[in-house]
């Protein structure tokens, strides 16, 4: 807090930078008095008032005495000229002072001005004023003890005090019990100071109440204030990212758009290139089948041993690029939405001992010295799937597995977990690191190193599987740690009593997850050229 500015610690502000307030006559620097300085403002206010009013009751007792003037002699009321003549003056100087802001100077002024107009009559001699003259005190003190502080105020008590004691002796003066009336006149003045800074007491506690009040409520405006700043900064910066949401939100739907078109474009595409190259791939392999099978058809000559291994090499390549092709077409079938699965009724015996023979082959083929084993219940639980997707699905696991390990064993066992089939096919082989292993299921991805793996294929087998399980209503998963062998589950809906008649899913545009059923290719080859690209 800051106090007033007077003229005793007068406070230059014209080559200062900081805002002043300015109070009534005083000046006070920063945004809020202190309790002191609130209640010497109210104080000035105070005399502002009070020297206006002496002003003009000086006035009107002086045109009064130029009345009784005329039936007086001058002698008489000379003093009284005199005594009115102190108050007009120091009431106007006071005013000056106050308009300089000079308050305390202008309150000490005012109380000289008072204790001296008081005092010339009873010094004169006047006998009648002798009488009532020392009573005029206690007013005057109660006056001035609004204007200063409680110390001064006494002060000027004591002065008052001494005039009444030691001006009769001092300056002659004669009257009827000038003792006793001295000493009342005294005791009224101290009581009139006492009441006087009782009553400047409680204005300090009125000022330091309004001040306080004050000051809550500034802080609860400035506290609303900056909250309200804070809420608008918050509004745009909300609206800033409202346009920048919705700029967003329209990239993205062309972007959608522009990947929908894409897609379709893609499918088409692929579709188109099936159908042109499984043609003359057909045929490929159709002819190297006869010349290698049906050499009657060539007048049974027989094939030198060199052309014979160049024809079986045509035929294997030949599978192998239609394998992919056949998974490109599915997967762009899935991404079209255009795969249906027949879902029914599904026996996993047949299923099994089919892919088991065909995973037998692959390693015999591969010259890999394998040990094939099963945990299946007898009987094998029922599943609620599509044949032909399922024993696919089961190929591709398989013929991972095979490729991808030496020696050791392939095992698979299948348990059933609440409403579903689990399937999980582990292996001995070469293994996936813990933080690739989620990457073997998204298309065209190889895990294992930075240069090609010559056992890798098109990295579509996995890829498919994962989209046929999921169209089943099923999910697949692995477990791997490099080094250690690998674990791939897979699940498919158990079958229930409710499920008996086998009728195609209905098939849904858009995402794979909120697909569940796809189309079987019709020109969909045999299980061993499906494994043979995964």
């Amino acid at each position: 807090m800051n106090e007033i500015t007077t003229d005793s610690n007068a406070v230059s502000n014209e080559t200062s930078g900081e805002e002043t307030t300015t109070y009534g006559n005083s000046i006070f620097r920063g945004e809020l008095p202190s309790t002191a300085a609130f209640a010497a403002e109210v104080k000035a206010d105070r005399l502002n008032l009070l020297w206006k009013i002496l002003v003009a009751i000086v006035s009107f007792l002086i045109m009064v005495l130029f009345v009784f003037g005329a039936y007086n002699s001058a002698n008489q009321i000379m003093h009284w000229y005199v005594s009115l003549g102190i108050l007009l003056v120091g009431s106007l100087l006071t005013g000056r002072l106050l308009r300089d802001q000079k308050a305390l100077w202008a309150m000490w002024l005012f109380t000289i001005t008072l204790v001296s107009s008081v005092a010339v009559p009873w010094i004169w001699g006047d006998e009648n004023a002798l009488r009532f003259i020392p009573f005029a005190y206690p007013i005057v003190v109660f006056f001035v003890g609004l204007l200063l502080p409680p110390s001064q105020t006494m002060l000027t008590a004591l002065g008052c005090s001494a005039i009444l004691l030691l001006g009769p002796p001092l300056f002659n003066i004669t009257t009827t019990h000038p003792v006793d009336i001295a000493v009342i006149a005294i005791i009224m003045t101290f009581l009139s100071a006492l009441l006087a800074v009782q009553v400047t007491g409680e204005l300090y506690q009125v000022a330091q109440w309004a001040l306080m009040n004050y000051q809550r409520e500034r802080r609860t405006t400035d506290a609303l204030f900056e909250k309200r700043q804070e809420l608008q900064k918050a509004l745009l910066r909300s609206q800033a990212l409202s346009d920048q949401l919705k700029e967003a939100n329209v990239e993205l739907e062309a972007a959608r758009e522009a990947a929908e078109r894409a897609k379709q474009f893609r499918g088409q595409f692929l579709a188109n290139m099936s159908h042109e190259l499984r043609t003359p791939l057909n045929a490929i392999i159709g002819f190297s089948e006869t010349m290698l099978k049906f050499p009657v058809m060539y007048d049974d000559i027989p094939l030198p041993e060199a052309y014979r291994g160049d024809l079986e090499q045509i035929n294997t390549s030949g599978q192998q690029l239609l394998a992919v092709i056949n998974d490109i077409l599915d997967l762009a079938r899935v991404d079209a939405g255009k795969l249906e699965i027949v879902m029914q009724r599904v026996e996993l015996t047949p299923i099994i001992e089919s892919v088991l023979a065909t995973a037998r082959g692959l390693a015999a083929s591969k010259h890999k010295p394998l040990k094939f084993a099963e945990e299946i219940p007898s009987p094998p639980p029922l599943c609620w799937a599509d044949d032909k997707r399922l024993r696919q699905v089961l190929l591709n696991l398989y013929s991972n597995a095979v490729k991808y390990t030496d020696e050791g064993s392939i095992s698979l066992s299948i348990t059933t977990e609440g409403d579903h089939v689990k399937f999980a096919v582990t292996d001995t082989g070469v293994g996936i690191a813990p933080d690739e292993v989620d990457k073997v299921f998204e298309e065209f991805q190889q895990v294992g190193g930075k240069g090609r793996d010559p056992r890798s294929g098109a990295g579509l087998g996995l890829a498919i599987s994962r989209q046929l399980v999921t169209l089943m209503g099923g999910r697949i998963w692995a477990e791997s740690e490099l080094g250690k062998g690998s674990t791939f589950y897979f699940t498919v809906p158990a079958y229930r009593q409710q499920d008996k008649v086998d009728v195609p899913a209905r098939p849904k545009t858009g995402p794979l997850s909120e697909q569940t059923a796809a189309q079987v290719p019709s020109g969909m080859k045999g299980d061993a050229s499906a494994a043979a690209n995964v």
